[in-house]
């Protein structure tokens, strides 16, 4: 992944012109040198080197709540002891530089980072700045770093919605080889409660929950690892737990089967069959796929809901209820697979809650699949299980 950072000497009046800090260094490279597992506090030690063609080098230590650089202002100290502390070391060829101190700060949209640097050096103070570059974190280092937000996806394009009388949001992600003539199969993934329609596809900060979605870039190393490509899109659920007329509000379930997908898998190339088409989400979302998925087993062959707020009260339609409905109608072998999955130290969602539903499954004879493993109602979490998703309906899809 290549990258631009000019720094300029600010300059002393005490520095020579032969001791003076070069201007205009090109720092063409940045690596991810390290993302560590959280600590037991929960904080990540962030490590980024951006070196240039002549061999600076400037390498940043930071601590982060997430597995990406957190936005704000960072003191420059001897060792990063909080998230709002950071470490530089800088070196000029071979000769390293003593860093006094100085200060960072670090702005970002979708993978775009802005970061300036105020350092104050032995041989002076200068700044530097990293502008509009796409930078990803993850846990997992990828083969190819290419995966920043705004190069895979397209972000808040609307659909008119005539049976809501408003325009609704929607994100989309399409393979690197799209080009229109070529048709893809297509996963639907719903946000959460207080989220939009950018949660699964990049770290979004808009959102009620801190960080955001990877799924891009894991649908990206999926296709360069096996040539298997997809197309995902988010539509903007609201808070109306993708119901109609839910505590009051629009007929959402309608306009996302009556207007979105006809308009979705009529304006790009996409496989417009069941086999082709699967959907996901999480807590408020997971509750929408699973509703959506039982309520049109005919319309998706899979289903993978994380963290699912499955009883949403009399508002909403229960898809235990929708699982009995089929069963009785003997559209049992109509109904999509099944994969729920949630943290064991989940309190906003419980997982009883899930289990019961899988009890439904199980006393129907339907096959699902159950993951419980560690983990809470955040981002950590479901980016765990952005990959999963992935494979499981690259795999199911024919």
């Amino acid at each position: 992944m290549s990258s631009l950072l000019l720094l300029w000497a600010c300059g002393g009046d005490n520095i020579t012109p032969e001791d003076q800090i070069p201007t205009g260094f090109d720092f063409n490279l940045v690596t991810i040198e390290n993302v560590s597992e959280p600590s037991e506090e929960g904080l990540r030690t962030i490590v980024l080197n951006f070196k240039d063609k002549e061999g600076n080098a400037l390498k940043l230590t930071a601590l982060s709540w997430y597995c990406h650089l957190e936005t704000g202002k960072y003191e420059i100290a001897p060792e990063p002891d909080s998230k709002h502390k950071a470490s530089v070391e800088l070196s000029l060829g071979n000769e390293k530089l003593n860093v006094k101190g100085g200060s960072i700060a670090v702005s970002k949209w979708n993978y775009e980072y802005d970061i300036k640097f105020t350092i104050e050096t032995d041989k002076g103070k200068f700044t530097g700045i990293a502008d509009n570059k796409k930078l990803y974190f993850e846990t997992q280092q990828y083969s190819s770093l290419k995966t920043g937000a705004n190069e895979i996806y397209q972000k808040d394009l609307t659909v008119k919605s005539d049976l809501m009388n408003t325009s609704v949001k929607y994100s989309i992600y399409l393979p690197e080889s799209y080009d229109g003539t070529k048709k893809y199969p297509v996963l639907y993934m719903l946000h959460g409660y207080g989220g939009n329609n950018n949660d699964w596809l990049q770290d979004n900060t808009g959102s009620i929950w801190a960080g955001g979605g990877t799924m891009p870039a894991y649908a990206r190393e999926y296709a360069e690892k096996t040539g298997k490509e997809l197309i995902i899109v988010a539509p903007d659920g609201g808070n109306n737990f993708y119901c109609d007329g839910y505590n009051g509000g629009p007929k959402y379930m309608s306009f996302f089967f009556q207007e979105f997908i006809p308009y979705i898998e009529s304006t790009y190339a996409i496989k417009a069959e069941k086999k082709s088409r699967a959907i996901g989400g999480l807590s408020m979302g997971g509750y929408g796929s699973l509703y959506y998925g039982t309520l049109h087993p005919e319309m998706f062959c899979y289903v993978y809901a994380c963290s699912a707020a499955i009883s949403v009260g009399m508002a909403g339609a229960d898809p235990a209820k929708l699982i009995a409905d089929a069963v009785s109608a003997g559209r049992t072998d109509e109904l999509p697979g099944f994969t729920l999955e949630i943290g064991t130290e989940d309190t906003t969602v419980l997982p009883s809650t899930n289990e019961q539903f899988v009890n439904t499954l199980a006393g129907y004879g339907i096959p699902f699949e159950y993951i419980t493993r560690p983990g809470g109602h955040d981002w950590p979490f479901w980016n765990a299980c952005s990959p999963k998703i992935i494979h499981k309906v690259m795999t199911i899809f024919e």
